[in-house]
C-alpha cells in the first residue's frame, strides 16, 4: 500500500485578503485546501523547477553547489534549474515583471521587504502548512535551524511564513590587535566599554578611533541595544512614544557625545571602514562579517569579536532569504516548498558558509566536516565567520516588515548620519522632523 502523506496544497488563487498597516486592503498570497499526495506521485511527475537568485562570483559558486547538491540527493527526482538574476534590486525588478506577465519563477531570492510586493499578486507562497507537511526537511532538522532565522521569516504582517534562509552575515567587531597589545587596551565587550577605548585610542593617536560601517543599521539597533523597542510588523513604530523615547534619546547622546568627542565616525566619504581601518586611520570598526574579505592590513593583526552590545543585546542579521510563487498545481508548488525547506538543511547550509562568508541557517551545521574545514584556515575572512555564528541565542536580531518598512529604516539612519555630519546637532529636533515624516504620533 502506498505511504500517504497528507500535505496543504496551494489551489487557489486571490481568495483572500489581509489588511496592511497603513490600512489599504491587498491580496493575500493563497489559501490551501487540503489533499493528499504520495511520495511516489511526486517521482512519478519528475518536475523541474525554475530558481532566479541573486548570487554571483564565489557566491554564486557556492549557490550552484547547493543546487547541485539537492539535485543529485533529493529523493523525488525534482530538479531546480538556478539562473543568476544579477543583483537583489536586478532580480527584485525582473520578479515584479515577470509577476505582472504571469510568469514568475517557482522560487526566487529576496529581501523580506521585496515580498512585501510580491503579496498583492496572489502568487507568493505561504510556506506555514508546508514545513510540517513530512516531505523535505526533517523535524530533527528543523529542530536545529537558528531561531532568529525562523522568527524573521515569520515576521510578515499576517503572520504567516513566506521565506527561508540558507546562511546570512552579522555585525562583527574588528579591531586592530597589535595597537591593542602595544597599548594594553581591553577588548570592549560593551557599548560604554567601547566609549572608554575609544577616547583612550585617540587620546594616543589623535583621530577617531572607531567607525561604524551601516548607519541603517545603527539607526535601529543603536536605540534597541540602550533598551528601545523599534517596531512590530503590523507597522507600529515605538521607538518615539513615551515608553521607549528616553533609551532612543540616550542612544543618540551616546553618538553625539563620541561624534563631539572626535573617537567616533562613519564611513563617510570612504564608504566602507575597511580601508581606513586596514591603513591604520581607525582602531576599530564595526561592519559586516562577509566583507572581511575587503580587510587589507597594512602591517598588524587583526583582532575579531562579537559586537560590543547594551542592555538589550542586540545585533544584526543580514542577507536575502528565498520565497516560492504558487503555481496551483499541487505537485509543482510541493516540489518547489521541498528545495525551499533544503535552504535551512545542515548540509546545504554548511556547504554554502564553507563557500561563502555566511554564518550557516542550522546550528548542526557548524559540527560538519565542510564547514570546519572552511574555518580551519584561520585567515581573516574564517574567522569573522566564525565570530558571526558564535552569537548566542536571543541576539541575533532581524527587521521586521511592513508597510514603509524600507523607508523608516532610512528615515531613522537620518538621524544618525544628522549627527555625525554636527556634533552640535539638535536631538530633539531630529526627533520630531523624524516623526513627522513617519507620521507617528
Amino acid at each position: 500500500m502506498k505511504k500517504l502523506v497528507t500535505v496543504l496544497a496551494l489551489v487557489a488563487l486571490f481568495s483572500a485578503s489581509f489588511v496592511f498597516a497603513n490600512g489599504a486592503k491587498e491580496s493575500a498570497a493563497v489559501t490551501m485546501n487540503q489533499g493528499n499526495i504520495t511520495v511516489e506521485d511526486l517521482k512519478n511527475a519528475h518536475i523541474t523547477l525554475e530558481f532566479w537568485h541573486a548570487q554571483s562570483q564565489a557566491n554564486g559558486v557556492a549557490m550552484d553547489k547547493v543546487i547541485a547538491l539537492f539535485n543529485e540527493t533529493n529523493e523525488y527526482g525534482i530538479t531546480v534549474n538556478g539562473t543568476y538574476q544579477g543583483g537583489y534590486n536586478d532580480c527584485d525588478k525582473k520578479i515584479m515583471a515577470a509577476l505582472a506577465a504571469g510568469q514568475a519563477p517557482n522560487i526566487a531570492q529576496a529581501y523580506n521587504n521585496n515580498m512585501m510586493n510580491y503579496m498583492p499578486s496572489g502568487k507568493l507562497m505561504d510556506l506555514t502548512g508546508y514545513l510540517k507537511d513530512g516531505f523535505g526537511i526533517s523535524a530533527q532538522d528543523f529542530a536545529t535551524v537558528l531561531p532568529s532565522y525562523l522568527a524573521e521569516n515569520n515576521a510578515f504582517p499576517d503572520g504567516k511564513v513566506y521565506a527561508t534562509s540558507l546562511g546570512k552575515s552579522t555585525e562583527v567587531m574588528f579591531y586592530n590587535k597589535t595597537f591593542f597589545d602595544l597599548h594594553g587596551l581591553k577588548v570592549p565587550t560593551t557599548l560604554d566599554e567601547l566609549a572608554e577605548v575609544s577616547k583612550k585610542i585617540t587620546a594616543i593617536t589623535g583621530r577617531p578611533a572607531f567607525g561604524y560601517d551601516s548607519l541603517d543599521n545603527l539607526g535601529i539597533y543603536g536605540p534597541v541595544n540602550f533598551g528601545a523597542k523599534y517596531a512590530d510588523p503590523q507597522g507600529h513604530v515605538y521607538l518615539f512614544d513615551a515608553d521607549n523615547l528616553p533609551k532612543t534619546k540616550a542612544f543618540y547622546e551616546w553618538w553625539q557625545q563620541g561624534i563631539k568627542g572626535g573617537y567616533f565616525r562613519s564611513a563617510g566619504e570612504d564608504k566602507y571602514c575597511s580601508g581606513p581601518f586596514g591603513t591604520g586611520q581607525i582602531i576599530i570598526y564595526i561592519g559586516s562579517s562577509a566583507g572581511a574579505a575587503y580587510i587589507t592590513p597594512d602591517g598588524f593583526e587583526v583582532g575579531i569579536a562579537q559586537n560590543p552590545v547594551g542592555v538589550n543585546p542586540a545585533v544584526i542579521q543580514q542577507g536575502g532569504n528565498c520565497c516560492g510563487f504558487t503555481t496551483g498545481k499541487p505537485l509543482v508548488d510541493l516540489a518547489a516548498s521541498i528545495f525551499l525547506e533544503f535552504m535551512y538543511d545542515p548540509e546545504a547550509s554548511a556547504l554554502y558558509s564553507a563557500n561563502t562568508g555566511y554564518a550557516p541557517s542550522n546550528k548542526a551545521a557548524l559540527d560538519l566536516k565542510v564547514y570546519k574545514d572552511s574555518i580551519a584556515s584561520g585567515d581573516i575572512p574564517s574567522r569573522a565567520k566564525a565570530v558571526s555564528a558564535s552569537y548566542p541565542d536571543g541576539t541575533l536580531a532581524y527587521d521586521p516588515v511592513f508597510t514603509n518598512s524600507y523607508g523608516t529604516r532610512t528615515r531613522l539612519s537620518d538621524i544618525v548620519e544628522a549627527i555625525a555630519l554636527d556634533p552640535n546637532a539638535d536631538i530633539d529636533a531630529l526627533i520630531t522632523e523624524a516623526k513627522a515624516d513617519l507620521k507617528l504620533k
